[in-house]
């Protein structure tokens, strides 16, 4: 087929060429082999993860504070009961009035020594014992001492000057005396 061009022109054009059929139709080729979104997984697992090790922190410091404040309380109720006043229990301290004196005689018998022998002295003048002098016996150790010697002792101090045993029997009797 050709196309008439003007007659004027003279000049004569070939028709075109016949489109080229089309390929005979034949299925898509195989796609390669799809990957899964390995990505997702394990930026989905990672969130679980660190919401999991978010989750046990919280717990573990809700634990520690629970003890914490556990601790707290038996340190304040421990402080509360140290510093108040046990007035019941409490024994008025012992002066050395009243403390048993009496007048020495041969026939008391104490501060023996490790020979068998009597050493009638006061331990703290390391004078001896004469019949008539006024001793006073420590209730709880049992040392015997001049009055006048172991008074200004027992002012400032409430123990033996010897074997520092207590001056009160109901808190310390539970000491033996001295061999």
């Amino acid at each position: 087929m050709s196309i008439p061009l003007p007659p004027a022109s003279g000049i004569f054009f070939p028709p075109p060429p016949p489109y080229p059929p089309p390929p005979p139709w034949s299925p898509p080729p195989p796609s390669p082999p799809t990957q899964k979104p390995v990505g997702g997984v394990i930026a989905g697992v990672s969130i679980a993860v660190a919401i999991l090790i978010f989750l046990l922190a919280c717990i573990c410091s809700l634990i520690r504070g629970h003890r914490q404040s556990l601790a707290n309380a038996a340190a304040a109720e421990a402080a509360a009961d140290a510093a108040s006043p046990r007035t019941p229990t409490l024994r008025p301290r012992m002066t050395a009035a009243d403390l048993p004196s009496f007048t020495y005689s041969q026939s008391v018998k104490h501060n023996v020594t490790g020979a068998g022998e009597e050493a009638a002295t006061c331990s703290v003048c390391l004078g001896v014992f004469q019949n008539g002098e006024m001793v006073r016996l420590l209730p709880v150790c049992l040392h015997l001492y001049h009055v006048e010697c172991i008074d200004p002792w027992l002012d400032a101090h409430s123990s033996c000057p010897i074997c520092r045993a207590g001056m009160d029997p109901a808190v310390d009797g539970g000491q033996l005396p001295p061999v």
